[in-house]
């Protein structure tokens, strides 16, 4: 066996872990150059969707087709009411970012906690059977490892599209790129937040389905996702959209790659020790500057 077949398997799981990681990390990005905060929040809204695929397919009997876009629903609907119940309240009154974070990562926290209260610390799978797949130059691939990939790339495309082809997507990128310009253009800032949120929404649920489709719910299923986005993002940098996107694959082979080189133990540690060579050697990320926040409305 080559050395290039021996780490196919590596590089296809890192690839798909990579790929789902830029969803989040997209969608944390882009909550960051449009509103101005950091989202934690988004780890509430990753169990809102994987515990309404979990509900709507196993318990309501829903085909699987149907659930999807049933949690889909969910985590769009679940992202903007944080934003318009919780986030509004404290952006509205220019709260600092140190605040925004906290409020975010108690939401979540709270999501985490209420949930292994309520339904146990359990592991529950939406597909209660082996995933069949597919053999790749001789490797094997699960559906869930190709609909990650699949998912994430129509999802990233289609976000493109939608931020530079329609009004909505570019009246957030001109938020993003020039809030006080856009105030100055007659841009309704607090509703680019609203399709800001509801765009995040999407993103995290789209990187939450595949992802719980093949190794189960529980209620600190997001915890992970979470960490490697923002992970994501400190390697990528904030220069571009792009640039998170990127952070998010090469981490994503890191990880796996780990695996294939040294023992598995190991396989966080040189994952976040990345991150720390990263900070240390280039702090604005590898593909651009980390922008700071921007005044809030």
């Amino acid at each position: 066996m080559s050395i290039f077949q021996s780490a196919l398997p590596f590089l296809a799981n890192g690839l798909s872990l990579g790929l789902s990681i830029a969803l989040v990390a997209l969608a944390m990005a882009l909550i960051w150059r449009v509103v101005g905060m950091i989202d934690f929040g988004l780890g509430a809204v990753y169990l809102v969707s994987a515990y309404a695929l979990l509900g709507l397919h196993t318990e309501l009997g829903f085909s699987l087709p149907l659930a999807i876009l049933g949690a889909l629903a969910c985590g769009i609907a679940a992202a903007i009411l944080i934003y318009g119940l919780v986030y509004r309240h404290f952006i509205s009154r220019n709260a600092p970012l140190f605040v925004m974070v906290l409020v975010g990562l108690s939401l979540f926290l709270a999501g985490e906690n209420l949930l292994g209260a309520a339904l146990s610390s359990q592991k529950f799978y939406v597909i209660d059977a082996q995933l069949p797949g597919v053999d790749v130059l001789g490797t094997r691939l699960n559906v869930a490892q190709l609909g990650k990939m699949a998912v994430s790339l129509a999802a990233l495309a289609g976000i493109a599209y939608f931020c530079l082809r329609t009004a909505p997507g570019t009246m957030i990128l001109a938020v993003a790129d020039n809030k006080r310009l856009a105030l100055g253009v007659g841009i309704y800032v607090d509703h680019a937040y609203v399709w800001t949120f509801g765009l995040a929404g999407l993103m995290v649920s789209a990187a939450a389905i595949p992802d719980v489709a093949e190794s189960g719910v529980d209620p600190y299923v997001a915890l992970n996702p979470v960490l490697l986005a923002l992970a994501a993002i400190i390697i990528g940098g904030l220069g571009s959209f792009r640039a998170p996107v990127l952070g998010a694959v090469l981490l994503g082979l890191a990880f796996h790659l780990a695996v294939w080189l040294f023992p598995a133990s190991w396989q966080e540690v040189i994952a976040y020790g990345l991150v720390v060579v990263v900070l240390i050697a280039r702090p604005q990320g590898l593909f651009g500057a980390l922008h700071a926040a921007r005044e809030r409305a």
